[in-house]
């Protein structure tokens, strides 16, 4: 699909992180608040000394689009895009019909409840927020996006816009085969958008959707992670 908005946000934002801090990701919310504070509450999560990336889909389906990208706000959460955003943004600011049409069918009904200054400032959020993040953190490379293709090259990023929308956001390909292949441009890197039941590892890929299937959102912790990507 083309697309014209989000070719404006960033593919890649690489961000070195201090290796003495607590370093959380989250999947995909479905703009379901309570879910996701309660996902904060079980890993004990402090605003003042932990950080917090998410992965995409946080609005939709549910009734807490606005409100939890407000409270992302709040607690500084790292957020990239996800197909759900993209959507929204085609269809809010480009008047894209296709992806109003597919926006709507996918749970994107709440904005006609919303008023005009929440999808205003929903857009102006959602407009700042990259592809995809690149991390340093205790000495391993650790990729993040809502997706990715089994070609994505971490450390040269595609300057082709519309194919990085394509393989940040809406790819499926690895679920969908099972590409247990190494992407070695980085020691791991971790998804949503491929609903499953339970986390899971396909090569050096981590697939953490589950908030749909499994009935809650995967918050997961990256020191326990990568201890537990070097043990295999």
């Amino acid at each position: 699909m083309n697309c014209q908005v989000v070719l404006q946000n960033q593919t890649q934002v690489k961000l070195q992180l201090d290796k003495n801090k607590r370093v959380f990701v989250i999947g995909d919310l479905d703009a379901d608040l309570a879910k996701f504070e309660q996902a904060l509450k079980s890993v004990n999560f402090d605003k003042n000394h932990d950080v917090l990336f998410s992965l995409g889909d946080v609005i939709d389906r549910g009734n807490d689009s606005v409100k939890l990208l407000q409270r992302f706000i709040e607690l500084g959460v790292y957020m990239s895009l996800g197909n759900h955003e993209h959507m929204l943004l085609e269809s809010l600011l480009a008047h894209d019909e296709a992806y109003f049409s597919l926006w709507v069918k996918n749970g994107g009904r709440w904005h006609i409840d919303a008023s005009d200054d929440e999808l205003e400032f929903v857009c102006n959020y959602l407009r700042k927020r990259p592809l995809s993040y690149l991390l340093d953190y205790q000495g391993v490379k650790i990729g993040l996006s809502h997706t990715v293709s089994h070609n994505w090259n971490w450390l040269v990023p595609s300057k082709n816009k519309q194919f990085a929308v394509s393989a940040l956001l809406w790819e499926r390909t690895i679920a969908k085969q099972k590409i247990v292949e190494d992407n070695l441009s980085v020691d791991f890197s971790i998804h949503g958008h491929n609903t499953t039941q339970r986390a899971y590892w396909l090569g050096n890929t981590y697939h953490i959707d589950t908030n749909y299937l499994g009935g809650k959102p995967t918050i997961v912790e990256l020191e326990p992670l990568i201890n537990q990507y070097k043990a295999f």
